[in-house]
């Protein structure tokens, strides 16, 4: 366990159990919204960061000696998206931030083999195939288009190279749009995210090591990713490379006027977990969706984001939980007036997308999705 057991059971014990992280305001002249999707889907104490804390100390403390189908599903049947964190930090001094408590709690079962199967399936597939979904074919790339001697390389990541290639297929458009040159990885590994989220830490060294070795060689300067677990891994479980790690609407607010068409969308911008609450990047995707689009506020926004429902690998264990998440953001956008959700994130674009096309509810997109059709 990276943290130790007194700085742990210290900042578990800082928990009144107050449950003030579950709602987005308790402001008395506004309406009380909640925070928490797994405590709002199933309902029970367990389920709400004060629950899984308590359980915690109780693992550590010798009370719980065996794993039970209640246990695991109140430990991994959450999104570890912070906002609860956030919550508390408005009220109380704390420390030690709950998805840091809970990516430990689930380092700790996993030691002890208390994993789901369907997150040791994962594992098992990225030992086997270097990457989340276990798939053997390539991302095709324009020929000729990468430049080995560039300063910019694209990370792409699993999800955008195999399950939502659209997103991967717009950055390379921009960069080839806007003249930028660009490099690519001769061999992407997974980037270890979903390994450090589940708990099975030690799966993601060999990772780890891979990747700053490749992108070391490349010689970049800087790394570009579309994907916000990526780059959250990459800063936080990542020693220090020598090169600078940028989330793509960081790089493109660089970029300043890039002329880009205003096709007047009605549009609301949903924060990504990663991206907002755990790297603080909430101010460069509005700026470039405010070129593109008219955005549309929606109520819980920034720190009080409401999950997509789709990280800390609950939508490949609880698909039903993670398309009610994905359901009810939905809602909230048409409210606020939306025809189009924009993410910026491939696994908050595939599961919003998901429940979409099963509701019948607005348009998906990432945020480059927009900007590349944009640029004409």
């Amino acid at each position: 366990m990276e943290l130790e057991k007194e700085e742990i059971l210290s900042a578990i014990h800082h928990c009144v159990k107050c449950k003030l992280c579950s709602i987005a305001s308790f402001h008395p002249n506004e309406e009380w919204l909640p925070l928490c999707p797994s405590g709002e889907y199933y309902g029970y104490q367990a389920f709400y960061a004060p629950g899984k804390m308590e359980i915690f100390r109780a693992i550590l403390e010798g009370e719980i000696t065996e794993p039970s189908e209640g246990l695991l599903k109140s430990v991994y049947a959450c999104t570890v998206c912070g906002a609860c964190y956030e919550k508390c930090k408005q009220i109380t001094n704390v420390e030690l931030g709950a998805p840091d408590l809970f990516e430990a709690m689930r380092h700790e079962l996993a030691s002890r083999g208390w994993s789901l199967d369907a997150h040791k399936a994962i594992a098992d597939k990225i030992e086997e195939t270097k990457n989340a979904y276990g798939e053997r074919y390539e991302y095709k790339v324009k020929e000729g288009a990468p430049d080995k001697n560039a300063d910019v390389l694209y990370y792409i990541g699993c999800t955008a190279r195999y399950r939502v290639p659209e997103i991967a297929d717009a950055m390379l458009g921009i960069f080839d749009k806007i003249g930028v040159k660009y490099q690519l990885m001769d061999e992407e590994w997974c980037c270890g995210s979903v390994l450090v989220r589940t708990g099975q830490v030690e799966a993601a060294k060999e990772l780890i090591e891979h990747n700053v070795e490749e992108i070391k060689r490349s010689g970049a300067k800087t790394v570009v990713f579309t994907c916000p677990g990526c780059l959250k891994t990459f800063k936080k479980n990542y020693p220090d490379m020598g090169v600078e790690l940028l989330h793509a609407t960081e790089f493109l607010a660089r970029l300043g006027n890039m002329n880009l068409k205003n096709e007047e969308l009605k549009a609301a911008y949903h924060d990504p977990c990663h991206l907002g609450r755990d790297l603080g990047i909430y101010d460069e995707p509005r700026v470039i969706l405010s070129k593109v689009a008219d955005i549309k506020k929606m109520k819980r926004e920034r720190e009080q984001a409401w999950c997509c429902g789709s990280g800390g690998g609950v939508k490949s264990a609880y698909k039903d939980f993670a398309l009610w998440s994905a359901t009810e953001r939905l809602k909230e956008a048409k409210e606020a007036g939306a025809d189009a959700l924009v993410s910026a994130c491939p696994f908050c674009k595939r599961n919003l997308k998901e429940a979409a096309e099963k509701e019948g509810q607005l348009e998906v997109y990432d945020v480059v999705e927009l900007v590349n059709r944009c640029l004409g």
